[in-house]
């Protein structure tokens, strides 16, 4: 089994080398590189090099990098590189930071029977408040937030405990149920990452009651255009564009809601370079707390099913935003999410390199490329939960059958109970068969 080593406190593989751009060579595969991934022109993370323009790219754009002997057609080991002071001290050395760092703490969560029972119980209160705001809304106009406020609270008593499980819920998605299931999605989202900056208790409560109320005021809006499955004439898209302010009319003067969530509703369409809605203001006049509703909306919205777009997948959401960063959305808040929900997140659906189809359970800090996950099976209807693999112990093993993830899919892709699969892993820990990550 190839042996572990560390290169000024990154974990690395003895497959794995650190080098300069400039000792790449065609057939070299990199795995890792000094940025992000989302925002190359490579559409997976790891990439096998093959041309000159990537060569190009990577040794015009990139200080470090790290190459996989292992998965490499050329086996020439270059020498081994070193950080140098603009690469160790960027705002993005994600990979080189210490795997117990706040953002990155939804690859330290775990999974056992009563972390996915609670998260399963709080998830359930979560949806049956979400939809009584809705249809409170719908009948009356008026809105009683005790309730949402017990579940909100629940869930923060128990965030960093439940996060996995949590994420995971937000994955499962159904077209006919997407305003509630929407709301509640951006709650847990925005909970996580507010948790993930380290922002206080009360703040990361205020992201979760901004994230289930920031658009109850589409109940206001007209049910045709709102649901239309073409695209909007400028009237219908002026009429969509006034949810925020009838939301912010229902919370602005109601005592139980703080002014920063109504103020959250309010701006969470609006933009950093002025263009949004529906005040326009730019970056320094928007508080943090409306960029983070406003990112987390967008990436749950985008790999959702709504009446005029179909779900697309984690990674291509990631692109969006990360290309849509400094004009449509904060580029600080684009970045942690990418950094928090990580390359893959638990309860992703995968196609592997083998053409089987897999579940993500849990992704790993030194090898992102290479998670573990729970193959699936053909059933009668859809697919089932059929053997657990860890792809880097797997990898270490099989050199000669590497196995690697080929896709990643859109949530919904596959016809498969993802709340069923999530509490067998909850069982499967009890006994030894879970995952920790």
């Amino acid at each position: 089994m190839p042996k572990a080593w560390e290169q000024q406190g990154e974990l690395l593989w003895e497959s794995e080398i650190l080098i300069e751009p400039v000792h790449l060579q065609p057939g070299h595969f990199v795995s890792r590189l000094d940025r992000p991934w989302i925002g190359t022109p490579f559409s997976l993370e790891g990439v096998m090099i093959s041309d000159q323009r990537q060569l190009d790219w990577l040794r015009q754009h990139c200080d470090w990098l790290v190459i996989d002997l292992l998965r490499s057609e050329n086996r020439f080991r270059p020498p081994r590189g070193r950080l140098n002071e603009r690469s160790a001290h960027g705002h993005w050395d994600g990979y080189l930071e210490d795997e117990q760092a706040p953002i990155n703490v939804l690859r330290q969560a775990s999974l056992d029977r009563d972390t996915v029972g609670d998260s399963v119980q709080c998830h359930d209160l979560l949806y049956r408040q979400a939809t009584y705001l809705i249809d409170a809304m719908s009948r009356s106009g008026q809105i009683d937030l005790a309730q949402a406020r017990i579940g909100i609270n629940q869930m923060a008593e128990t965030l960093e405990h439940n996060l996995a499980a949590m994420v995971w819920l937000t994955r499962i998605k159904n077209a006919d149920q997407y305003t509630a299931e929407h709301c509640v999605n951006v709650a847990i989202l925005a909970m996580g990452l507010a948790h993930a900056l380290e922002w206080k208790r009360e703040q990361v409560e205020l992201a979760g009651f901004a994230g289930m109320l920031h658009d109850l005021g589409k109940m206001q809006l007209d049910k045709q255009i709102l649901n239309k499955p073409g695209r909007l004439s400028s009237e219908e898209y002026e009429h969509i564009k006034k949810h925020a302010q009838f939301g912010f009319a229902m919370l602005q003067h109601d005592p139980q809601i703080d002014p920063r969530v109504a103020l959250a509703v309010l701006e969470h369409h609006e933009r950093p370079d002025g263009s949004g809605y529906p005040n326009g203001r730019d970056r320094g006049a928007l508080q943090p707390l409306s960029a983070l509703i406003s990112v987390v909306d967008a990436y749950d919205a985008i790999t959702s099913q709504r009446p005029y777009s179909a779900p697309r997948s984690h990674h291509e959401a990631l692109g969006i935003l990360w290309k849509e960063r400094g004009r449509q959305f904060d580029t600080n808040m684009v970045e942690s999410l990418i950094q928090f929900l990580g390359w893959i997140t638990p309860g992703t659906l995968v196609r592997l390199s083998s053409d089987e189809f897999a579940v993500v359970l849990c992704a790993s800090h030194q090898h992102r490329l290479w998670p573990v996950v729970r193959v699936l099976a053909v059933a009668r209807q859809g697919y089932r939960a059929a053997r657990r693999l860890d792809l880097a112990e797997h990898n270490q093993h099989h050199s000669d059958q590497p196995l690697r993830v080929a896709e990643v899919l859109a949530d919904g892709a596959l016809e498969i109970d993802l709340q069923k699969i999530l509490r067998q892993e909850g069982d499967a820990a009890e006994t030894g068969g879970g995952i920790q990550s």
